[in-house]
């Protein structure tokens, strides 16, 4: 070998390195950022389930002709709270339609605290649920947006 021949040298530079590693930070933050919102998500698709489950109840008593008293959590045989949900229930309205019919006041989760998704009782005996608006529309299930 002579003197004069170059050594090849194998590995990364420090921008190269550097690059990576930005690279690295910005799909983690993305990914984070997605992960948080898929959370949320299957969080208020849990409380609307839990506040669907009070559907079937409320029209049979409404259908039995219940009093005043019929018309609360103890009276639909559902939990008055849950994990995520402290409920309230209202009784029909002689017009048919109920605003809040079934409410879940949301707990236990910061993002949406004190914030409420409740089921209105439409005049023909439909339901549509509602979010309160402090509750982002990403988050919402499709029926609630």
């Amino acid at each position: 070998m002579s003197k004069h021949q170059l050594t090849t040298q194998s590995g990364f530079t420090l921008i190269e390195l550097m690059i990576v590693i930005a690279v690295i930070g910005i799909l983690a933050s993305i990914a984070v950022v997605s992960y948080q919102t898929q959370v949320r998500q299957t969080q208020l698709i849990t409380i609307y389930q839990e506040v669907n489950q009070f559907r079937l109840p409320y029209q049979i008593l409404i259908n039995e002709g219940a009093g005043v008293s019929g018309f609360s959590p103890s009276g639909l045989n559902i939990p008055a709270q849950t994990k995520y949900c402290q409920f309230s229930v209202t009784k029909p309205a002689a017009s048919g339609i109920t605003i809040d019919a079934i409410t879940c006041t949301i707990q236990n989760l910061a993002y949406a605290q004190g914030q409420t998704l409740s089921l209105d009782r439409t005049a023909d005996s439909a339901w549509q649920c509602r979010a309160s608006t402090g509750i982002a529309k990403a988050y919402l299930p499709k029926d609630c947006q």
